[in-house]
């Protein structure tokens, strides 16, 4: 039965893992639209001593969705920072019951976080709210793309919290280890050697 359900889990995580490199890479775009829009916004400035495109604006919201798309794409890759002076000294079981702890920590965090936005966005649609700028834009368009990515990152973490949660349950604590767990030293230098050689 357990294996059943981490073979689901297993085929979902490739899907979330797909997912979350697609958002990470729209993301990369969105900065590099910013990229543009300052530039234009600086030659405009420059030549016709106006500003064309209204930069401070867009770039503010173009960074929170881009942020928040690339959450689950961190948390797949293992790049979030993580205080591991102990954690390496434990056995194995011991650094997996950790590790869950962390991602239920994190996805307690992640469900406060969506519903909070969701609570924003609520209120900035039914209230009609714009951005008190030129551009006057609805706050509920860049809030529900910024909500988007934060609930595709709660998905993700619930998705790994569960995958590890079972994994634990079924004695894979070192399926649980290379999923959730801290890389040592040596995993990050091979990393890093294969990553420079391809």
């Amino acid at each position: 039965m357990l294996q059943q359900v981490n073979s689901f889990l297993d085929r979902v995580l490739a899907g979330v893992e797909v997912g979350s490199l697609w958002f990470a890479r729209a993301g990369g775009v969105m900065i590099l639209l910013t990229v543009a829009l300052v530039t234009i916004e600086v030659a405009s400035r420059v030549f016709m001593g106006r500003s064309a495109v209204h930069a401070t604006e867009l770039t503010g919201y173009i960074m929170a969705i881009s942020a928040s798309w690339s959450f689950a794409y961190t948390l797949m890759c293992k790049a979030h920072i993580r205080i591991d002076a102990l954690y390496l000294t434990f056995p194995m079981k011991i650094r997996g019951v950790l590790d869950l702890v962390a991602l239920l920590a994190l996805a307690m965090f992640s469900i406060l976080v969506v519903d909070a936005v969701f609570a924003v966005l609520s209120h900035s649609y039914s209230g009609g709210s714009t951005a008190n700028t030129p551009l006057g834009t609805p706050l509920w368009m860049p809030q529900a793309l910024w909500f988007v990515g934060l609930v595709w990152f709660g998905f993700a973490v619930c998705v790994v919290s569960l995958r590890a949660f079972f994994g634990l349950l079924s004695g894979d604590t070192e399926g649980v280890q290379k999923l959730a767990g801290s890389p040592t030293l040596d995993e990050q230098i091979s990393d890093e050697n294969r990553e420079a050689r391809s």
